[in-house]
């Protein structure tokens, strides 16, 4: 019999026999969680012997149910963030109303924990630092390909702790994954070059990298391939049209990429 992961029982059973324990959450055991699972959590809490008016409000949270349809299934994002761009770390108007209840669990939970006895995780310097270390790697290839313009920088996206790439502007797409606190090394450098290439696809509207043989304009949009990928644990850039690997990331050439 092969025994599921805790994470397998959460996607299939909400929080089911297991839950982290508020000094986990405290520690980062929520960065995986989804944040529409807060208020479950939060009423097992209160059942637990845990009480707090922010407590309570977080429980009572209400979370819509899931978007299903054709525009919810043509780009899978990260489960924290809006159909959207998001400009100096604030959701711009529009945001369905899931989403809304999902910013409110994350700002209500750093507070929940505290008033609970449980100091949050800090936002990292260090972590914060490797990951513009990763983010410098990817702008040589910006460079290169005559994008250099587009000074990427390391920017919290909320807590728990998730780092995206952001333009100087404070703008940034945080429909992926970003980059979280358990990467390093090529894992952490893939999870830049994927959060470089997403702001630049969702905020100028910009294909890259687009490869010199295979891919179309810069300005033509295209949902194929994932421009990178974890290789032999390698970061490699990857053509989007058929999925050849391009080059190692921080290593792009003109003759393999389109230029300006």
């Amino acid at each position: 019999m092969v025994r599921e992961s805790r994470r397998e029982k959460i996607d299939r059973f909400g929080l089911g026999d297991w839950w982290p324990r508020p000094e986990q959450a405290a520690a980062g055991a929520l960065d995986h969680l989804p944040a529409d699972q807060w208020p479950m959590l939060a009423g097992k809490w209160l059942a637990a012997g845990f009480d707090s008016p922010l407590l309570c409000q977080l429980a009572e949270l209400q979370v819509p149910g899931r978007d299903t349809g054709p525009s919810a299934r043509s780009r899978a994002g990260g489960w924290m963030a809006p159909r959207g761009v998001v400009v100096s770390g604030k959701a711009g108007a529009g945001i369905p109303a899931r989403f809304a209840a999902m910013r409110q669990a994350l700002d209500l939970m750093p507070e929940v924990l505290r008033s609970i006895g449980f100091d949050p995780a800090p936002a990292d310097e260090a972590f914060v630092a490797r990951c513009q270390s990763a983010l410098d790697v990817v702008r040589h290839d910006l460079d290169i390909t005559g994008y250099g313009q587009y000074r990427m920088r390391a920017h919290f996206g909320g807590w728990p702790a998730t780092v995206y790439a952001t333009l100087p502007d404070g703008s940034y797409w945080g429909g992926g994954q970003g980059m979280s606190r358990e990467e390093e090394g090529s894992g952490l450098l893939c999870s830049a070059a994927d959060s470089v290439s997403a702001t630049l696809k969702e905020i100028p509207e910009i294909e890259w990298p687009v490869c010199a043989v295979h891919g179309g304009h810069p300005g033509s949009i295209w949902d194929g391939e994932e421009p990178v990928g974890l290789i032999k644990k390698v970061a490699w850039w990857r053509c989007t049209n058929t999925g050849h690997l391009l080059a190692p990331v921080g290593q792009l050439t003109a003759d393999l990429a389109k230029t300006l």
